[in-house]
């Protein structure tokens, strides 16, 4: 990872837009030609950020998305400064709407909803713990399919999710008490199950892990 001086980067800030800031300062910064900025901040002194690069591991993320066919930004570079600490990834986003907005324009689309169901049982069968997993964080493309952004937050494994993992990342999909109000939960459900082949017990145990994941939260 190569670094950059202060200057450096707060020139390519000013040069775009923020649009995700908090007490430290910008976290996303949009760019020309469709790329963004991705800032994280060490926030301690002693951090595991400083082993491994959050923004190191957005851009290894992105590769083992990509090849799992599954679609994510494109990385363009990584990069740091040293003093303050920041860690930084360049990216080309990826087209389309947040599932969230699409949801607010079509609340309550069966057809939306479970084809929802059936990408959120495909990255769970593909391995896919995203922790940061909300309808916020998936993008619905122009083609009517969907892929993710902001994937910092994850872990990506060789084989599926067990049981135990899904009941775990439900409870993060199903964290906002708004978009509960705009999902069809029942075919939501069928199509998760549809996508993942569950039969029998596995199906009855899946829709009820996402029947108490909503209840949770209302």
């Amino acid at each position: 990872m190569k670094t950059l001086k202060n200057s450096e980067l707060d020139r390519l800030i000013e040069s775009g837009t923020v649009i995700e800031k908090d007490q430290h300062g910008p976290k996303v910064v949009v760019l020309a030609e469709h790329r963004y900025l991705k800032i994280f901040y060490h926030k301690h002194t002693v951090s595991m950020a400083k082993l491994r690069s959050r923004a190191t591991q957005f851009a290894t993320n992105a590769a083992k998305l990509k090849k799992r066919h599954i679609t994510t930004v494109g990385i363009l570079d990584t990069f740091k400064t040293d003093n303050p600490r920041r860690d930084c990834v360049l990216y080309h986003g990826i087209p389309g709407d947040t599932v969230r907005k699409v949801m607010q324009d079509n609340s309550k689309d069966p057809e939306l909803s479970r084809r929802l169901g059936a990408y959120i049982a495909e990255l769970h069968d593909a391995g896919v713990m995203f922790r940061s997993l909300h309808f916020g964080n998936i993008i619905q493309l122009p083609d009517g399919k969907f892929g993710l952004i902001d994937i910092a937050d994850m872990r990506v494994n060789v084989f599926r999710l067990s049981n135990w993992q899904r009941k775990r990342n439900f409870q993060h999909v199903f964290r906002y008490k708004e978009d509960m109000k705009t999902v069809n939960l029942d075919t939501f459900i069928q199509g998760y199950q549809t996508e993942s082949g569950s039969q029998g017990g596995r199906l009855r145990y899946f829709e009820e892990i996402i029947r108490k994941a909503v209840s949770a939260i209302q």
